[in-house]
């Protein structure tokens, strides 16, 4: 009976300790996925600037991620314009973005823009509001791309 006992003990601290090790691979995975979703986007950027062919696996994961991160934000789709350019700051940006480049990523997202007769209005107005509430700032727009330009404010 006393080894039973043990073998109990022995399996229930085997067990902790595979449970904690999974805890941690866990937070690390999350951890990765956030860094490759962060450098995924630069790398692109970087990639179209340069004229180079990003490598075929890893645009498969990067696109796999971005596939992930559209399935969890309800598809563009689902948010209201404010949300959708919300999230459009939210993500990795080399340079301050312009007002139709934030209605070009809105659409790559898979926004509905054409729900809207005249698109640019709204996303101006949201813009001067977000401004305004301290969410984005105005800066000086990169030489070739317009009056106004605006990045996160976090």
């Amino acid at each position: 009976m006393y080894m039973y006992v043990m073998a109990d003990e022995t399996a229930t601290k085997m067990y902790e300790s595979a449970r904690k090790k999974l805890k941690e691979l866990l937070q690390q995975e999350i951890e990765v996925k956030e860094q490759i979703s962060h450098w995924g986007p630069i790398v692109e950027q970087l990639a179209r600037l340069t004229g180079e062919t990003i490598d075929p696996d890893m645009a498969s994961r990067i696109n796999e991620l971005k596939h992930d991160q559209a399935s969890a934000q309800g598809a563009g789709q689902e948010m209201g314009l404010t949300e959708a350019i919300r999230w459009v700051f939210r993500q990795p940006l080399l340079l301050p973005l312009t007002p139709t480049q934030v209605r070009d990523r809105m659409a790559e997202m898979g926004y509905d823009i054409g729900k809207y007769k005249y698109v640019m209005p709204p996303i101006h107005n949201t813009l001067k509001r977000m401004k305004e509430a301290g969410e984005i700032k105005e800066v000086d727009a990169v030489a070739g791309f317009g009056a106004n330009a605006f990045v996160s404010a976090k």
